[in-house]
């Protein structure tokens, strides 16, 4: 029996070279040769796309909704939310940097000091980052993730007309004019009063509307003749339209979010106003016109609240024993914008909300997600 105590004190000698530290980020000593590295910590950014109207060349504005029946047309409030997509990725958590020492095995630290691989070299690490399924190499992109919006605000029509020389039979162009600035008005005949030809265009618009349904359901055109027609008449209509509510322009605003721990009895860790919308001006502040609060709540997932270790820790015979590698596993959380306007809610993982966990210390090979931080391939 006695014989057997020497090759186990030599097994864990060699199964426990390396060494974790915890260290302060900011001072970044270290006793001897290593490297540091960081827990994840993920940051949220929220893309919120709204969509307004140039009136400048909208002559017919103020007859918008009489004259074509535009009800979710409003001059005074132009400005529609159309779309918002959320994107994540991870950075160094400042409050969690260890310091390794790694005495022969190897470790990989990518370039945000982020751990991407204990145990394997680069070409294996490589090999098993693509062999995991949704796994590529994004360490530095924001990563995209599947929402559901729900817009409760109309929209007007989206189509974008061209501008029509001879949209009005009292003007005259010659080579070299201008749009909007003809030559000179026509001696034919008087000028017409803006409303007298807002009800012009509006019977044109109604007339190739009819002309589009008469023509969608006969059957004396080829198909292609019926594309060409039809596709002509769209033009002239965008055409028509841009003269009562203007062109469509898009612009997308980025918020970003770094969830945190609260402290809170509930399970609602971050409730915050992450803007004000106006549908008068757009992105606005609190005390603008109009202005209406989009509310940001996080809500953790609380199903790995009391995840433990992968192994429990064991008591070592050796005092001088080191720390084990931490990781942390992200939880998935609940993002929700609240508004009068709309509702929006995503699903994505959140390296902070999840527990920091032991590695077992031993001699082992682990992966871990770029994009989450994650550990993805484990084999001790």
């Amino acid at each position: 029996m006695k014989k057997l105590i020497p090759i186990i004190f030599a097994t864990l000698l060699i199964t426990s070279c390396y060494t974790v530290t915890p260290i302060n980020a900011d001072s970044g000593k270290a006793n001897g040769g290593g490297i540091f590295y960081a827990l994840p910590f993920t940051q949220i950014c929220v893309d919120v796309t709204y969509q307004y109207y140039d009136l400048s060349e909208a002559i017919f504005s103020q007859y918008a909704s009489e004259m074509l029946a535009l009800d979710n047309f409003d001059v005074e409030r132009p400005y529609r939310i159309i779309n918002i997509e959320t994107s994540y990725n991870v950075t160094a958590d400042p409050d969690h940097y260890y310091f390794i020492t790694p005495n022969g095995i190897s470790v990989q630290v990518d370039s945000r000091q982020l751990l991407r691989s204990v145990g394997l070299t680069p070409q294996e690490a490589a090999t098993a980052l693509a062999s995991v399924t949704n796994h590529t190499d994004t360490t530095d992109r924001l990563t995209p993730t599947d929402a559901k919006l729900v817009l409760h605000n109309a929209t007007a029509d989206k189509m974008l007309p061209t501008y029509n020389l001879y949209d009005r039979t009292d003007t005259f162009y010659v080579r070299g004019d201008r749009p909007g600035h003809p030559t000179g008005y026509s001696t034919k005949k008087a000028p017409r009063s803006i409303r007298q030809r807002a009800q012009a265009a509006a019977e044109e618009f109604a007339e190739l509307e009819d002309s589009r349904a008469d023509i969608t359901v006969s059957d004396r055109y080829t198909p292609e003749g019926k594309t060409q027609m039809l596709r002509q008449i769209e033009e002239r209509q965008a055409q028509i339209l841009i003269q009562f509510i203007g062109r469509p322009i898009t612009e997308t605003a980025h918020f970003f979010l770094q969830p945190n721990l609260t402290g809170k009895d509930d399970d609602t860790l971050q409730r915050t106003v992450l803007f004000y919308f106006s549908r008068a001006e757009g992105i606005c502040e609190s005390d603008d016109y109009d202005a209406l609060p989009v509310t940001c709540t996080l809500r953790p997932d609380q199903s790995i609240k009391n995840v433990r270790q992968y192994s429990r820790p064991k008591k070592s015979i050796l005092p001088w024993r080191n720390g084990n590698f931490k990781y942390r596993l992200p939880s998935q959380a609940l993002l929700s914008l609240q508004c009068e306007l709309f509702d929006y809610q995503v699903t994505l993982p959140v390296a902070q909300f999840g527990p920091i966990i032991d590695l077992p210390h031993d001699r082992f090979k682990a992966l871990f997600d770029p994009t989450s931080g994650a550990i993805i391939y484990y084999q001790n």
